[in-house]
């Protein structure tokens, strides 16, 4: 179904291409992951299956690619869009219709198909990404998740045999992800679709992908059947990638064989310890093998650990009630105090109202009903100018913040503008902190989305704020680049409120979860409390990380990998 030759590929105004030498065949049905650090070429290696390089691009392209015995260079991107459907990294640079059943209808119309057969496919595709309620939505009133599933319903509807897809559960739910992952797969298996996919949350796909491939500046550095994949660790740890958290169990523990589901290393881990003690396995789970209890699920320190409750707090948040529309309210009498030095994490399903509810922290939006106190300050009387020096914002989506000619123009623009001292020391340090240094020089528009959010990130470290406020900050990260940011956080004292889908990263750094259903609060805790309550995780899109799944069916609690290795190697 795809094959590329020797492919070379150089972006305009770069001396260094981004794709160094590609030989890749994908066979028909064939469902593969590509993933690789940001900015390693994956991106650009998509955009080379739908004929956007090298017929929308300026940069220049060596080699060849087939799809489906159709070479993208000799042929034209009408002919190409109906082989292969791709959906972009940034939703926003896809949609352009103003209402959902628009945007699904466009690809089917420009084919000239019948009224009825157009709406069958609008239906069918809303049906399969779960946004059959949205069919009349407009789009610039839905979530970045719901625009996602959006992207792929638009693409769905033109029965591509090929479906390119940069990154599509980036910003959606941990339910809507799975689910939504579980459909394209669904198409893959029943339909015969070729899926061709990037993704950095590797743990959380490697189970339904067929291969698995690695790349590495501009090079394909692993190409592996996914059930053998991780046998070569070593590559996906040396790059800073995720690995799924059985196979980060089951590499600790020495076991030679590295299970992606689940269900498959419960079973194994409860017969090796039914084999090794003789007895079944839940009367193994006491405390003297140190495991903790089903009521040890709080951090030491309390519900918000690392978070001063004492004085005055930073945000104070009292009965605030807001909508976009007049019949259509999306915060519902919000009530929340949040202290100086907490790492908070606000979480939930996409529309919940989690960017709404930051938004109004910056002031950039004002209550319809209630007050938000930032610093002492009522946000009614101020406009987000006035918080500049002291509040941080970094949208969901970082092109919105980028509009220099370099990095370092972009990071220094703001102390620049505030009067700010030793301007070329702050700017140094923010892009030092967020691994853009190297890339100084480089357009920020030209750089791949991850790059791109932690030069719209070190932008705002550049002012020193007191408070910082991040929209899905892990969108378009390897996990180097995850841990290399929060670490920062974790480490300068600052106040962080966070929008994020990633649990792992919640887990690990949120001193305080804030768990947001249809416009309120539901619950509000660190981690362990929440990831325990299964009735909250019910209502809500969340589930537990796989450690803890395992745990709790095998009797006991664990809340990472390690401390789940550490009790089950006393059993084992």
């Amino acid at each position: 179904m795809i094959a590329i030759e020797d492919l070379w590929y150089t972006y305009p105004g770069r001396n260094e291409p981004t794709l160094k030498g590609i030989d890749l065949t994908i066979q028909k049905d064939e469902f593969v992951l590509i993933t690789g650090p940001t900015g390693c070429g994956k991106s650009t290696l998509l955009k080379t299956l739908n004929g956007i390089i090298p017929h929308e691009s300026a940069g220049e392209m060596k080699g060849n690619v087939h799809i489906n015995g159709m070479s993208t260079r000799d042929s034209g991107m009408a002919q190409l869009g109906q082989l292969t459907g791709l959906v972009f990294q940034n939703p926003d640079d896809q949609i352009f219709s103003t209402i959902v059943e628009d945007e699904i209808a466009f690809g089917p119309e420009n084919l000239c198909l019948q009224k009825s057969e157009i709406d069958r496919r609008v239906r069918e595709s809303l049906r399969m990404v779960g946004m059959s309620d949205h069919r009349f939505a407009q789009t610039t009133a839905l979530s970045g998740g719901q625009k996602q599933r959006i992207c792929i319903a638009s693409m769905l509807a033109m029965l591509p045999q090929v479906m390119a897809l940069d990154e599509p559960i980036s910003q959606m739910d941990p339910k809507g992800a799975s689910e939504v992952m579980q459909t394209i797969r669904d198409l893959n298996r029943k339909l015969g679709l070729t899926i061709v996919l990037v993704e950095h949350r590797v743990h959380e796909i490697a189970h339904l992908v067929d291969r698995i491939i690695v790349m590495d500046c501009g090079k394909i550095v692993l190409d592996e059947p996914a059930e053998t994949a991780f046998e070569h660790i070593e590559v996906f740890r040396s790059l800073g990638l995720r690995v799924p958290e059985t196979v980060e169990l089951f590499h600790k523990m020495d076991f030679e064989s590295y299970p992606l589901r689940v269900e498959e290393s419960i079973k194994i881990l409860r017969g090796q310890m039914e084999k090794q003690n003789n007895i079944s396995a839940s009367s193994l789970t006491t405390s003297q093998y140190g495991f903790y209890t089903s009521n040890d699920i709080s951090n030491d320190g309390g519900s918000f650990l690392g978070e001063c409750n004492t004085g005055n707090p930073v945000i104070s948040i009292r009965d605030v009630w807001f909508g976009y529309e007049k019949d259509k309210t999306v915060l519902k009498g919000i009530d929340l105090d949040i202290h100086k030095g907490g790492r908070v994490a606000l979480m939930g399903a996409n529309g919940s109202g989690k960017s709404t509810l930051l938004h109004h922290l910056s002031a950039m939006l004002k209550p319809g009903r209630g007050d938000v106190e930032v610093f002492g300050y009522n946000t009614r009387s101020k406009d987000s100018y006035s918080f500049a020096s002291k509040v941080g914002l970094v949208f969901q989506n970082p092109d919105l913040m980028l509009f220099c000619d370099s990095v370092e123009e972009e990071v220094r623009f703001a102390p620049s503008n505030l009067g700010y001292g030793d301007i070329g020391q702050k700017t140094a340090n923010s892009m030092r902190s967020m691994a853009i240094l190297d890339l100084q020089h480089d357009l920020p528009q030209a750089l791949s989305r991850g790059q791109r959010l932690r030069v719209a990130v070190a932008s705002i470290l550049s002012m020193q704020p007191q408070l910082i406020l991040l929209d899905e900050p892990t969108t378009g990260q390897d996990k180097m680049h995850i841990e290399q940011m929060m670490d920062y956080f974790t480490g300068d004292g600052t106040t962080l409120v966070f929008c994020t889908h990633d649990i792992e990263t919640a887990m690990r750094y949120a001193t305080r979860i804030i768990v947001m259903s249809d416009g309120v609060v539901i619950a509000d805790g660190n981690g362990r409390e929440i990831f325990s309550d299964t009735e909250i995780l019910d209502r809500t899109s969340l589930k537990q990380p796989p450690v803890m799944q395992i745990a709790r069916s095998l009797g006991f609690c664990a809340f990472s990998v390690d401390e789940l290795a550490e009790g089950l190697g006393k059993l084992i």
